[in-house]
């Protein structure tokens, strides 16, 4: 399984985002080659989800453009490759 990770703290951007840009990095691709966030998850939901909440602890995963995407309470994006078994 190959995975990738980015931190949206790092360039002060959106979850929604940070998550675009991470899987069009590691699809090789450019962000607006890939499905609308918004088929996957509701991206003003994933922005707020632990907007201001950074003492808290959590996560939240979802596929996206064939990635398992997980997020965490520090705004860190984790791909994990869904093509791998």
């Amino acid at each position: 399984m190959s995975s990738s990770s980015a931190n949206d703290g790092d360039r002060g951007e959106s979850l929604a985002i940070a998550v675009v840009d991470a899987v069009a990095e590691a699809a090789g691709c450019d962000p607006i080659q890939l499905d609308p966030l918004y088929d996957a998850v509701d991206p003003d939901a994933l922005n707020a989800l632990f907007d201001g909440r950074r003492e808290t602890t959590g996560q939240f995963r979802f596929e996206y453009h064939g990635y398992t995407v997980v997020v965490d309470a520090n705004g860190c994006v984790t791909l994990e490759d869904g093509h791998d078994v």
